[in-house]
């Protein structure tokens, strides 16, 4: 039996160096003014935000005022009352201290915590034996020395995640902090301690030699298997994948008794499914099985690449998580890599993913640092992570949502050379192939030979494009196309395309006075973003001619959907060379002004995210487009592709003017080939839009390209077409009704972002084309959204349009 100790009020204060032990924190309270109300779980900075001892951190420059709360100690004191244990054990349990800690019970100090990812257990049984009222401290100690984005692997000697150290996506703001529950725990002699989930079949591991019971129901409640520690199930329904079937999962509860008399209860919600991995079509022997088989099927990784929810981790957001994880789901997503500089994910995190079908790529803490990326070979650092993954590695299989797990991101031998074997990956490694060897086990991520997806290497060594990173940026009108058409990568597991954030976020973090251009080179610009500022490259994209803060957001929308879109979709069409891609990166932990993540930290989908879906989906069609900016003849192949076979298909593609005109159209009838044939005409002079449909039975699906036969996009500047916007019941109709094509059609959040505006408004499409005469009807639904709710619809060339749904 689990009794909580986080549902109640905490105390927190600060000290600096021993102070804490001058003041005998672990004794009766003293000063009582100087201690502030806390959470747990939760985090230092966040305490002492409600408290408003710091100023708001998701703001401005107001991090760099912060930075000094990592060098402090901070002690947690919570009182609570307990019955005496009577014959059974108590053991005080913490998921999770970030990162250490002195720990004392009724003024007794039971012994320290090392290492946020470990749970420690106190042996309590005689302390609470004696009393029935209790006080405990928690000391968490000043954060440890680690490095920051650019610095030395090498220099890092704890397993921490290293992402508020400073990253491109986080300012530096340490984290600390009791980050998971804090319990007693009572039981009898027996007690459970592990679960291992076959195909057909589970084994519980508990202490002592007497009766485990294990009862297993399904969806509904029934009972469909009992058994004594191992226990069978015939013909289990199956665990699928997000798009493959349904993710299934039973409710097994484990009973352990000693004497007769319960001693010990657990439950687990559990799925079966096999896993295995195979190589992509035409790899070479050294390359790793990228590709994976479940349940017999092999499953192309519609990928996203996740990092922690916020810079304060600790603080559970439990809406925010299930909202992120349904727009995976609603993407067509069925991999996610939980990315190496940030967590180790918590058992809430996995649970959700069970529920929802979305597999987990899940690494060890360690990244790349910039300047070296080879972790640190001492020995004690080395035992450090050996002994750490001999807790996580079993504490996280029985969820049938973990199918890969990594030592890190990005590890490296020497630049741009992904690291095969260092003593630090061969220990992990050793772990993992020993405690749960049905899943993969990858040493870094890319794992080479190659490290880039770079047109220069492609070329020179097609075949070296195993597992590969980037770019992480746009490439350009005339290359960025030809870069992803070239491609030859077996899995694409990080990549991007960079763009500014939502209009919303914007208002919310840079002071009015600096919402103008230029944003390079303003600090508080730079502070949020200067890493994937491409403000210079959205400028040439369309002619040196934007002149505010809001066009040029939507310019680099416009190219972020676009460039990130062609990316995916060029990965999918070499199916079954390429098994996998991973888009850089779905969520933010913090609101920046300028990222490549596709959802902003407030929860709101930026165009790019709608792109991803659309390419995600169960059939394609599209063009090689091999570059936006065009010139001379216009020489478009034509391709689709499919998850599983599809009637004969109808294939037409049309060269669209800006008035809506048809310039050129091409038909294919019967096709059954993924090479379908070319849209052959001359390049207009200006802007133009391609479309691509597809139709088989009832298969209906289309895919639409702005291209120039110019230098740039810079006539889109100019065109000023006019929409009208309803909301009838649920749908959203979006109707143009004068002048060009709406080239880029913006469907948002209208309410300002601050306390009151809680909750998210669902949408089923944004960044759109809209062409003369054309209307679009999308599905909208506000999630957890009460009193004023207000869309926005918007876009290049296009007056903004309001809609209320009050």
């Amino acid at each position: 039996m689990r009794i909580p100790l986080d549902r109640a009020p905490w105390r927190v204060r600060g000290f600096l160096g021993d102070e804490w032990q001058h003041h005998r924190v672990w004794g009766p309270l003293r000063d009582r003014d100087a201690w502030l109300p806390a959470r747990v779980p939760g985090s230092v900075v966040d305490d002492l935000w409600r408290a408003n001892v710091v100023p708001d951190p998701y703001a401005g420059l107001n991090t760099r005022a912060i930075e000094w709360v990592s060098d402090r100690h901070w002690a947690y004191r919570h009182e609570f009352h307990l019955d005496p244990p009577g014959d059974r054990q108590a053991h005080l349990c913490l998921d999770g201290v970030d990162h250490s800690a002195v720990v004392y019970l009724d003024g007794q100090e039971l012994g320290r915590v090392d290492g946020m990812f470990v749970a420690t257990r106190f042996d309590v049984t005689e302390l609470l034996r004696d009393a029935s009222d209790h006080v405990l401290v928690i000391v968490v100690e000043p954060a440890p020395v680690s490095e920051p984005q650019v610095g030395h692997t090498s220099s890092v000697r704890v397993h921490k995640s290293r992402m508020t150290y400073g990253w491109d996506f986080c300012p530096r703001l340490v984290h600390q902090g009791i980050w998971q529950s804090v319990y007693v725990e009572l039981t009898g002699p027996a007690r459970i301690t592990g679960v291992d989930i076959g195909p057909d079949h589970v084994t519980v591991d508990a202490s002592g030699n007497e009766t485990v019971e294990l009862v297993l129901t399904d969806a509904a409640g029934a009972v469909v298997a009992t058994g004594d520690r191992v226990l069978r199930v015939e013909h289990p329904q199956l665990w699928w994948p997000n798009g493959s079937g349904t993710p299934y999962l039973y409710h097994l509860t484990a009973t352990a008794y000693s004497g007769g008399l319960v001693s010990d209860r657990r439950e687990f919600d559990i799925g079966f499914r096999t896993v295995r991995f195979f190589r992509a079509a035409g790899a070479s022997g050294d390359a790793a099985p990228y590709g994976m088989e479940i349940n017999g099927t092999q499953v192309f990784a519609k990928g996203w690449n996740r990092v922690p929810l916020d810079l304060s981790y600790g603080v559970p957001r439990p809406e925010r998580l299930a909202h992120l994880l349904d727009l995976a789901v609603d993407a067509g997503v069925n991999l996610l890599r939980v990315w190496g500089g940030g967590l180790i994910e918590t058992s809430d995190f996995y649970a959700a993913c069970d529920r929802r079908g979305l597999m987990v790529w899940q690494e060890f803490s360690q990244s790349s640092s910039g300047i070296s990326s080879t972790p640190s070979d001492d020995l004690e650092f080395v035992a450090l992570m050996r002994a750490q993954a001999e807790q996580l590695v079993p504490s996280r299989k029985h969820h049938p949502s973990l199918v890969i797990w990594g030592a890190g991101n990005e590890l490296q031998a020497g630049e741009g050379e992904p690291l095969a074997d260092a003593p630090v990956l061969t220990a992990l490694g050793d772990v993992v192939r020993r405690l749960d060897p049905e899943r993969l086990w990858l040493p870094t991520s890319p794992s080479g030979p190659a490290f880039l997806n770079r047109l220069d290497l492609i070329r020179d060594a097609p075949d070296d494009q195993h597992d590969v990173h980037g770019p992480w940026e746009h490439q350009g009108l005339r290359d960025h196309y030809t870069l992803y058409d070239a491609g030859t990568a077996q899995l694409l597991s990080e990549f991007g395309v960079e763009g500014m954030t939502m209009p919303r976020t914007l208002a919310r973090v840079i002071p009015e006075a600096d919402r103008r251009l230029p944003t390079r080179g303003r600090p508080v610009w730079d502070h949020l973003g200067r890493w994937w500022n491409n403000e210079s490259l959205v400028q040439a994209s369309f002619g040196h001619r934007i002149q505010d803060v809001d066009t040029l957001g939507l310019a680099s929308q416009f190219l972020q959907r676009d460039g990130l879109g062609y990316a995916v979709e060029a990965h999918r069409r070499r199916w079954p060379r390429c098994v996998g891609t991973l888009p850089w990166q779905f969520n933010e932990p913090y609101p920046n002004a300028w990222c490549t993540a596709a959802v902003t930290h407030a929860g709101e989908p930026k165009p790019a995210y709608f792109a991803v879906a659309a390419a995600y989906r169960s059939v394609l069609v599209g063009a090689t487009c091999a570059r936006q900016s065009w010139s001379g003849e216009l020489r478009l192949p034509l391709w689709f592709h499919a998850d599983q076979p599809i009637e004969p298909a109808t294939v037409t593609a049309r060269l669209i003017a800006p008035d809506g005109s048809v310039l050129a159209e091409v038909s294919y009838k019967d096709v059954d080939s993924p090479d379908v044939g070319e849209l052959i005409a001359p390049t207009p002079p200006g802007p133009f839009v391609v479309e691509v449909m597809l139709t088989a039975g009832e298969v209906r699906t289309s895919r639409r390209y702005v291209l120039t036969g110019s230098d740039d996009f810079a006539e889109l500047l100019d065109w000023h077409p006019e929409i009208e916007v309803d909301l009838v019941d649920d749908r959203l109709v979006v109707r143009h009704v004068a002048g060009p094509v709406a080239p880029f059609v913006r469907v948002r959040d209208g309410r300002p972002l601050s306390d009151d505006s809680a909750g998210w408004l669902r949408v089923s499409d944004s960044g759109f084309v809209l062409l003369p005469g054309e209307e679009r009807v999308l599905d909208v639904r506000w999630e957890a959204a009460g009193g004023h709710r207000l869309i926005a619809v918007d876009g290049l060339g296009l007056d903004e349009r309001l809609v209320r749904c009050d």
